[in-house]
């Protein structure tokens, strides 16, 4: 990463929106307000005790609210706002994983303040895990609706009778916790701030610069939506996008060689013949269990599309998607039953919900239903409306359909739920407003960012071709230095819309062992072996806490365990591929910088057998091998020009 010039420097680069007075210290302000260490990160939290709801004219009633806060050794760049994306995800728990990837003169310069809204985290989220993961996976037929409309109100009365402080949902919103922000901004002095939000962040960011216009220095939103669409445009928006990107990721798999030699009859004949026979009905399959037995499973059309969806959001998650169906292109669907599990948060042992700390499920739906309105009236009229506008839409979006309409549908339940007017689309103001996207957003689409820009004052855009949802922090030049520019030099991009790239799908992993002759070969076994340990959405998904075993896919379990140094690994039986039988252990080593070492002792027996131990060392990306193969020595191999 390029470090920014010293501040002397700086200051002959300085555009108008750069030459104010250098901020006061915020930090007599935390310390009165009983600042203490964060628990989750090397921050300072406060915790505020907040009107639950601000229009009641109720002082006795209050939330606690709290707010880390990294604060800069070197202040001068002011305060930023971090809103994290969900809606309900937790900033206490993003936030020292989002700094730690940003430039440390930012860091250093710049008071960095992340939060839980409310409905979020331990003090106060709304969670239902189990109701939110059933209708997530549940069919929800066009061709019935009183089935879908049934299903959709069993999930809210389900999600509802989990929440315990229901009255506190009434002041779940946007419209509430924008007031929130503006109370801890007096609370520290009334520094004007620096608003930076990510996909939903950015709804929060723009009505907060709305409301409080007297109180931003500068506005930036990534991953943007637009304000001024209704539920039905939005959801139109990013349904259309998402069909758009999805051909796209698969056809790009027929430029790749790797995934054009896995793939058999090309990606988009794959896909679509696999959802069509998933239309007619689920697909039993074998799936592997951590005891080393299977049990019958259902391969879903719901599955197969959410993780289709899912993977959109990222180049490597596109790449991941890519694999999985070329597998499944082969007739083995365990990969992508095993995706369609991580994909729903379901446990594939279980197939119970997996709780995560880190997000409040219930406040998805408690927020997006509370700032947005799409019918006034009876509920189950504006499920049945629709459900008739999806059925009319499908013809032109036959791909990723579920995703129009199945959140409308929950929130047309929802007890609590906004106005049918949209506001007016947001329009900056006099300090400076940069939007970040990427051309490939399946949730936040481009067009929505152009629509944002288009009508803001002072503006900019930066659209990355290929990208991810959400753009900044992913240890990019750009954009993570325009935005560094504008907070630390007040330097807008040279032009008012800036591109930049990167790949479609990252990094496609090839199917391992598909050629007969790497059967027969230690080192590729070995590799292999690893790989499908990478590949694990198990392992990837585990807690790193105690232990945990998983079905191989063709018999036997390969187990992993925490170490005081790293992860241990067994395989027991462990057949990852037909024929090949590996027993044997390993063990990770990890350090500071990540994983240093794997090693692998190996019994295998399969077309050749014999005894190897492979050590991999992902730092450095080397590797080797030791030991002895079809009754001879074997040893890494010297690669001739």
């Amino acid at each position: 990463m390029r470090f920014l010039p010293s501040l002397v420097a700086a200051l002959s680069l300085l555009t108008p929106f750069a030459i104010q007075a250098q901020d006061q210290s915020i930090v007599p302000f935390v310390d009165a307000m009983g600042s203490q260490p964060c628990v989750d990160s090397e921050f300072t939290c406060v915790t505020m005790q907040l009107p639950r709801d601000h229009f009641a004219n109720d002082p006795t009633a209050t939330l606690p609210v709290t707010f880390a806060i990294s604060l800069a050794t070197d202040p001068g760049a002011g305060t930023l706002i971090y809103a994290v994306g969900g809606p309900g995800a937790s900033g206490l728990l993003a936030a020292q994983d989002y700094v730690d990837a940003m430039d440390p003169e930012l860091v250093a310069r710049t008071n960095i303040v992340f939060f839980d809204q409310r409905g979020v985290g331990p003090d106060h989220g709304f969670s239902c895990v189990d109701a939110m993961v059933a209708y997530d996976a549940a069919d929800l037929p066009l061709s019935d609706p009183d089935a879908a409309i049934a299903t959709a109100r069993t999930f809210v009365e389900d999600c509802l009778a989990a929440i315990p402080d229901q009255d506190l949902l009434k002041s779940v919103n946007t419209d509430q916790a924008i007031r929130d922000i503006e109370a801890f901004r007096l609370a520290i002095g009334k520094p004007k701030l620096w608003l930076y939000g990510e996909s939903y962040g950015t709804q929060f960011v723009q009505e907060y610069a709305t409301a409080f216009p007297n109180a931003v220095k500068g506005v930036i939103v990534d991953g943007t939506v637009d304000l001024n669409l209704g539920f039905a445009g939005f959801y139109q928006s990013y349904t259309a996008a998402s069909e758009n990107i999805l051909q796209r990721v698969l056809a790009e798999c027929d430029r790749l060689a790797d995934c054009r030699k896995d793939m058999q009859g090309g990606a988009l004949a794959t896909y679509d013949a696999l959802a069509a026979q998933l239309r007619q009905g689920p697909i039993t399959v074998a799936f592997p269990m951590g005891t080393g037995k299977s049990e019958d499973r259902q391969l879903t059309a719901t599955m197969l599309e959410n993780s289709a969806f899912y993977a959109l959001y990222g180049p490597s998650g596109r790449g991941v998607f890519l694999r999985v169906l070329a597998a499944a292109s082969r007739g083995d669907l365990i990969p992508l039953l095993r995706l369609g599990y991580s994909d729903l948060g379901l446990n594939s042992e279980t197939l119970t919900g997996e709780f995560d700390p880190s997000y409040s499920p219930a406040s998805y739906y408690a927020i997006n239903c509370s700032d947005y309105r799409e019918f006034e009236g009876d509920a189950e009229a504006a499920g049945r409306a629709i459900l008739a506008e999806a059925q009319a839409y499908a013809a032109t979006n036959p791909r990723l359909l579920r995703t129009y309409y199945a959140e409308r549908l929950g929130c047309a339940f929802w007890p609590h739920q906004g106005e049918v007017a949209r506001p007016e689309p947001f329009a900056g103001g006099d300090y400076p407003t940069l939007v970040l996207n990427s051309d490939t957003d399946p949730i936040t689409p481009v067009t929505q960012a152009y629509s944002v820009f288009d009508n803001v004052q002072n503006g900019h855009i930066v659209v990355m071709q290929g990208g991810p949802h959400v753009i900044y922090g992913w240890g990019l030049y750009c954009p993570d230095q325009i935005v560094a520019d504008m907070i630390l030099l007040g330097e807008m991009p040279a032009t008012p819309v800036q591109l930049c790239e990167q790949p479609l799908v990252d990094a496609y992993v090839p199917l391992t062992l598909t050629d007969p002759a790497d059967q027969a070969d230690a080192l590729a076994i070995a590799r292999a072996l690893e790989t499908e340990m990478l590949e694990s959405p198990e392992f990837l998904n585990w807690s790193a806490f105690g232990s945990i075993s998983v079905g191989c896919d063709h018999g036997g379990v390969m187990y992993q365990s925490e170490t005081d140094i790293g992860y241990g690994y067994r395989f027991t039986d462990c057949a990852m591929w037909p024929g090949i039988v590996i027993n044997g252990e390993g063990v990770e080593v990890w350090n500071d910088i990540g994983l240093d070492r794997l090693t692998l002792t190996l019994d295998i027996a399969g077309p050749k057998s014999g005894q190897v131990t492979y050590v991999s060392r992902p730092w450095t990306e080397s590797w080797g091998i030791s030991g002895s193969f079809d009754g001879k020595p074997v040893e890494t191999p010297r690669p001739m020009p």
